[in-house]
């Protein structure tokens, strides 16, 4: 089981694909093992299959692991050669967020990063079946994965059921489903009790996801089954408070189960723009944080942080549309609030937990208007990117070819965020049943800040 080895290989030769496994895009985000036992993984395991792999020349391969006293596992590797001779060769592996213990990193050379080794599932006694894959420039990846046991044999149905269990994993959601949450109308009328904005849904829609709403004032038992059927969420905008409303007990509810999950390796984005963001900020810390600002009807250029050119949402984005970002009022903000770089700083909560990507300024106040969550897929922005190419009733809001491009390689970023998630609707009829195509959206562009508007 040298596999590893090809991930750093790769890096520096960019080796024929040949025998590689290349997809487009970027890697899945498999379910792990849950509740995994580093201890009892310990011990010598033989490999039983693998993805094509070129750098793997022997057979007989197997790997053996031990606890190291600092916590880390020592990994020894060997093969045998058509030669008769045996190949080896020792790294180390270490687990990547203890929150999720079947994610190791392993490392075989100084210098170079660490190649993946997830487990995806074992008994510890008998197989083992483990998952890697390493991203190029945000374009595709290069995937493998091995079937172990503890012997050098394992029963044909064993096999068979961890085909299916990789195939699961490997593949990506083509059909991702997101819900957005609704929220009250400032004055409601009969049937017209809370809406959501369509452009959120042309934002989702544009990128290949389709839109369930997330209804307020239902039960946890709802929501909990609404969750375990769609691929995220997304918490949009709008004048609602977010301590005490309908919008914000789902919000809280849907948050607190994407961390839930996202810990035990089942990955399920959240983003948050505008009121949404404020929301993410309340939901975190548990306080309210925000402070007041003159940023209503504002288009800005962001002010990127060191932080952007490692972070995920970004990185996916050509470099020429980053230019126009930083330089460009392309980003349109509607809020009277916002969380200060100050109060950010100082919030020990806030800052453990968001990685600040972006700030702006009144003038007065700097405050953070793009986030991405170190370990979680929660994301947010205080500025609009669904209304550059969806809403047409301001005259401050961006349309110009670099607007929109930001439109729609945000949706992009956020749908592929849910095509790693691989919840599902239990039967066809309640999926049709719940998503959006059953509401029909109401023209309201000649009395709102909307185009569209679907009431509930």
């Amino acid at each position: 089981m040298k596999g590893f080895q090809v991930l750093f290989v790769l890096l520096l030769t960019a080796v024929s694909a040949d025998s590689q496994s290349f997809h487009l895009g970027n890697c899945p985000q498999p379910s792990v093992q849950e509740d995994f036992n580093v201890t009892e993984y310990m011990g010598t395991w033989y490999e039983i299959e693998k993805l094509p792999a070129a750098f793997e020349r022997g057979k007989c391969n197997r790997a053996t692991y031990s606890l190291l006293t600092d916590g880390m596992v020592k990994v020894h590797n060997a093969e045998l050669l058509s030669n008769g001779k045996i190949n080896s060769i020792d790294g180390v592996a270490k687990v990547i967020n203890q929150s999720q213990p079947a994610i190791l990193g392993v490392s075989f050379f100084r210098g170079v990063p660490d190649a993946s080794y997830w487990v995806l599932s074992t008994d510890y006694q008998s197989y083992a079946l483990v998952y890697s894959c390493s991203e190029y420039f945000g374009l595709f990846y290069i995937d493998f994965a091995w079937i172990l046991a503890r012997t050098r044999a394992l029963t044909v149905d064993v096999i068979s059921q961890l085909h299916d269990k990789l195939a699961a994993a490997a593949k990506r959601n083509d059909r991702p489903i997101i819900g957005v949450l609704a929220q009250e109308v400032y004055s409601p009328k009969p049937n017209q009790t809370a809406y959501i904005a369509a452009s959120y849904v042309k934002f989702l829609e544009s990128a290949g996801a389709r839109v369930v709403p997330v209804m307020i004032n239902q039960t946890l038992e709802e929501y909990k089954t609404l969750f375990n059927s769609i691929n995220g969420i997304l918490y949009p905008g709008g004048g609602v408070s977010i301590i005490s409303s309908g919008y914000e007990r789902a919000a809280k509810i849907f948050y607190e189960l994407a961390i839930e999950a996202n810990n035990r390796g089942d990955y399920f984005p959240v983003w948050g723009t505008c009121l949404g963001f404020e929301q993410l900020t309340y939901l975190t810390s548990g306080k309210t944080v925000l402070s007041h600002t003159n940023t209503s009807g504002v288009p800005l250029p962001l002010d990127f942080t060191n932080e952007t050119k490692d972070s995920r949402m970004f990185k996916g984005f050509p470099p020429e549309l980053m230019k126009d970002l930083a330089s460009e009022p392309l980003t349109e903000n509607s809020h009277k609030w916002s969380l200060a770089l100050l109060t950010y700083n100082t919030n020990e909560e806030l800052n453990k937990f968001y990685k600040v990507l972006s700030t702006n300024t009144d003038g007065k106040t700097e405050f953070v208007s793009t986030v991405e969550a170190y370990d979680y897929p929660i994301y947010g922005t205080q500025w609009h990117p669904e209304k550059n190419a969806f809403e047409w009733t301001r005259p401050y809001i961006p349309h110009t070819p670099s607007a929109v491009k930001t439109t729609f390689y945000m949706a992009e970023f956020f749908v592929n965020e849910a095509r790693k998630n691989f919840h599902s609707f239990e039967s066809e009829e309640g999926e049709r049943k719940a998503l959006i195509y059953n509401y029909n959206p109401v023209y309201t562009g000649h009395q709102s800040g909307f185009e569209q508007i679907y009431f509930f």
